[in-house]
């Protein structure tokens, strides 16, 4: 039997995270304890091993989800999809040096997300 696909998602506005999470588990995919911060998306990543993290970048908490996703991606490989809505070129940047998935912008298309898991599915 095969092991069903584990998303982790690290947004710090409930709305969206909750619209995401729905969004996710309609195509049958498990959705992990959603996260708000930095530091926990490492806690969960580290315990969990999700097959992939939907990362917001604007986190509170004195760690971005740049640093976060560096921090997870020292111990495990692990595709990341940043999110945001403030893309400057510096963030885009610095996101870019992670190799992420995808860079997404808010509001998210959750086709887009949808599109990202069913290739992650078949790799």
């Amino acid at each position: 039997m095969e092991k069903p696909m584990k998303v982790l998602i690290v947004e710090d506005e409930q709305l969206i995270a909750m619209c995401l999470k729905l969004d996710i588990e309609d195509i049958g995919v498990m959705v992990l304890p959603t996260v708000s911060n930095g530091k926990a998306s490492i806690e969960i990543a580290n315990k969990e091993n999700p097959d992939l993290i939907l990362m917001d970048i604007n986190l509170p908490g004195g760690m971005d989800g740049i640093e976060a996703a560096e921090q997870i991606l020292l111990q495990k490989k692990v595709p990341v999809a940043f999110m945001t809505g403030y893309a400057t070129d510096m963030i885009k940047r610095r996101a870019q040096k992670l190799n992420p998935v995808a860079y997404l912008n808010k509001p998210v298309d959750i086709d887009r997300v949808k599109q990202i898991i069913e290739t992650l599915k078949t790799d």
